[in-house]
Order: structure tokens, then C-alpha cells, then sequence
């Protein structure tokens, strides 16, 4: 018996090594990759794959990633998940399994990574999150779970402490009515002072376009400002809406709505004042944002995104953890990415204990002319044209 069950775990082990070795002998590395290819998350995921091939083909220029004195060039394995748990929980299964990646990046909707997180353990195999938001990803003592960008209760905190700044009181809310939307309302009213003022919270579903409602409680409310958690779509409807309304508030937006991409779906004197957290400013004067920018625009013809930033950060240390591993071997790689420091674009990165890096969060500002400030935090504050 004792016999027999070495047996089997020596062809597991080959199993496991077998693909991988071939990669090596191959003069390749395969790395995993989920994302919205297709269905409603296709834009953004367009932004992570940007990231991704950006930061694959500056790892090729040299020959690829350095290993034991050769260098094996980067192949991303590319699976679409439409933002589905059964979908990405199939295609991590097919990465960890069958492909053999040695680690895997990406997703786009907090609502996959738990369907993904616990292969990811089973087969030890690291998982780099670069762009899901949702506070308790990292929290379930996974050590295979690691995550490049701010969660939401770090994305809040920065904005409750410059709101709390400004004295803008009371506030209001108007958001999604779903998980993102009233996890988004739920950070900031705890991460605000206590006894902030809340004047009006209000809550809309996925495809309502009519926020009459919400602006005549909201001016009834006496709210000197309105917070927006929703994306780009809605995003642009609200503010319109508002501001053809007359209402005299202070408009606080999300990440979504601090790029030239947002600015097009409405124009610069509607936008004028509002700010809204940011994760990547593409325009700061920081040499590191700047040459990214650069190559981004380069490349794709187009202002670059925190999601393609965060995304090209991920697979960067990803790399320098294999160099560092100087093994495919998951479980190599991932106490490598634990122990790591990393300059990244968006800032200096290190995991913590929980697999959570923690990058700069900005608040920017429209400006008159269609432009964008960066006024937090106040040490890297900048004019118009550095948001």
C-alpha cells in the first residue's frame, strides 16, 4: 500500500512538471490570464489586456524573463470569463490543470475571485488581482491570493478624509443598488468622521436612466454635495441630469469618471469641479507615470488607464517573482511575490500579510478647459493638465 501511494504521487509530481518543463525546453513561459473578453465588462477588459501585452512585449524585448541562465519568453494564455464565477472558476481550473501556468493574473469583477481563489490554493498557483475592488478578497487566509491595486475601503478612506477636508456637509449619495453600490455608500459613511451629516442616501438598478426622483429628494434634503457610485454610463446620465437641473452640490464621481474617455460622453463645463478618486493619474508629474503614459499613448493611440497600469504592474512583479523563485514552482513563486518590493508605475508595491499591496490614491479635479488636477494627496497636488 505505502508502495502504491508513492507510486501516485510521483506521477502527480510529473504531472505537474511535465508541462511546465516543456515550456522551458520550449524557450517559453505561459502565463494565466482572466478577463471580460466579451459581455458587459468588455471595455474595461480591454484596458487590462492593454496592460497586459504592454508589459509582455517590454518583458520580450530583452528575450523574456530570466531563468537558471536562459531566458524564456512570456506567452499569455488568455481566457475570457464575461465576468461569470462558472466561467472563471472554469478556466482557472483549465489554467492550474491543464495548461500548467505557473502563476495567473487579471480579473475584472470582485463577484469571480471567490469562485477562482480556492483553486488557485488547491493547486498552488499565485493569483495577482489587478483590478477587483472588493475589500474581503484578500481577507480569507488564502496565500496564494494577492492583489497590486487599492481595495474600496482604501479608495474610500482617501476620499473620506479629503471630503471631511472640505466640510462638505451633509452629504449625499446616490448609487447602485447592488453590492458594489451599497458596499461603496457602507465604506464611506465609515470611514467619514463620526457624525458626519448624511442628508439623503438613494439607490437605483442597473438600467435606470431617470434620476429625477433622486435630485428633487436630494435638493430637498439640503445635501451640499452628492456623491456617485455607478459607472461611466449612468455616470454621465446622472450628471446631466443635475446639472440641467440647476442643483447648487458639489458632485464627487468614482474612478470611472476621471478619464478623457468619460469626458467625452458629456463636455468640459459640466464636468467643471467635480472630483472623484483615482488611482493612476495618467498626466502627474511623476517620471514613472509619465514614460508609462508615453509608451501607453505610443502603442494604443489613446490616454492611458489606471486598469492597464495596475494590469501591467501585476504581470511586472509577477515576472521579477519568478526571477527571484528561479523556478516555475507555484508555491516558489508565490513566497517570492510575498517577499518582494516592487517600483511600479502606480507606485512602490509589497504585499502585506494578506496579499494586499498598498498604492498612492489620488482625488482629482475637472478643470474649465476639459483638463484634470491632482489636489490629493496635497504633497503631490498639481495644476491643471497633471490629473
Amino acid at each position: 500500500m505505502m508502495l502504491r501511494r508513492r507510486t501516485i504521487a510521483t506521477a502527480l509530481a510529473a504531472a505537474t512538471i511535465a508541462p511546465r518543463l516543456a515550456q522551458a525546453q520550449a524557450g517559453v513561459i505561459n502565463i494565466g490570464i482572466l478577463t471580460a473578453l466579451s459581455g458587459p465588462l468588455a471595455a474595461p477588459g480591454r484596458f487590462q489586456m492593454n496592460g497586459f501585452n504592454l508589459a509582455r512585449d517590454e518583458l520580450n524585448e530583452p528575450g523574456g524573463i530570466e531563468l537558471g541562465g536562459r531566458r524564456l519568453r512570456v506567452e499569455l494564455k488568455v481566457y475570457d470569463t464575461r465576468g461569470n464565477p462558472a466561467e472563471g472558476a472554469s478556466a482557472m481550473q483549465r489554467l492550474t490543470t491543464v495548461d500548467r501556468a505557473p502563476v495567473v493574473l487579471g480579473e475584472l469583477s470582485s463577484g469571480v475571485v471567490p469562485a477562482v481563489a480556492p483553486i488557485a490554493e488547491e493547486n498552488e498557483t499565485p493569483f495577482i488581482m489587478t483590478v477587483p475592488t472588493g475589500p474581503t478578497l484578500t481577507r480569507g487566509n488564502n496565500r496564494f491570493v494577492f492583489r497590486v491595486n487599492a481595495h474600496n475601503d482604501m479608495l474610500g478612506r482617501a476620499l473620506a478624509d479629503f471630503v471631511a477636508q472640505r466640510d462638505w456637509r451633509p452629504l449625499a449619495f446616490i448609487a447602485w443598488n447592488n453590492d458594489a453600490g451599497r458596499g461603496g455608500v457602507q465604506g464611506m459613511r465609515d470611514a467619514l468622521p463620526s457624525g458626519f451629516p448624511i442628508a439623503y442616501t438613494g439607490f437605483f438598478n442597473v438600467g435606470e436612466v431617470d434620476f429625477s426622483a433622486h435630485i428633487t429628494n436630494i435638493r430637498n434634503s439640503g445635501a451640499k454635495a452628492v456623491m456617485l457610485f455607478m459607472d461611466e454610463e449612468p455616470g454621465s446620465l446622472a450628471i446631466s441630469q443635475i446639472r440641467a437641473a440647476g442643483l447648487p452640490v458639489q458632485l464627487i464621481g468614482t474612478l470611472a469618471m476621471g478619464s478623457d474617455r468619460f469626458l467625452a460622453r458629456l463636455d468640459a463645463q459640466r464636468l467643471n469641479g467635480m472630483v472623484q478618486y483615482n488611482a493612476f493619474p495618467p498626466n502627474a508629474p511623476i517620471p514613472a507615470i509619465q514614460a508609462f503614459s508615453q509608451r501607453y499613448r505610443a502603442r494604443f493611440n489613446e490616454e492611458a488607464h489606471g486598469f492597464a497600469a495596475q494590469s501591467y504592474d501585476g504581470l511586472m512583479m509577477a515576472s521579477a517573482a519568478i526571477r527571484a523563485a528561479n523556478s516555475t514552482s507555484g508555491a516558489r513563486i508565490r513566497d517570492a511575490l510575498a517577499r518582494i518590493e516592487h517600483r511600479g508605475v502606480t507606485g512602490m508595491l509589497k504585499f502585506d500579510a494578506q496579499g494586499q499591496a498598498s498604492p498612492p490614491v489620488y482625488v482629482t479635479e475637472w478643470c474649465a478647459d476639459g483638463r484634470r488636477s491632482i489636489l490629493y494627496p496635497a504633497a503631490l497636488a498639481a495644476g491643471c493638465g497633471a490629473g
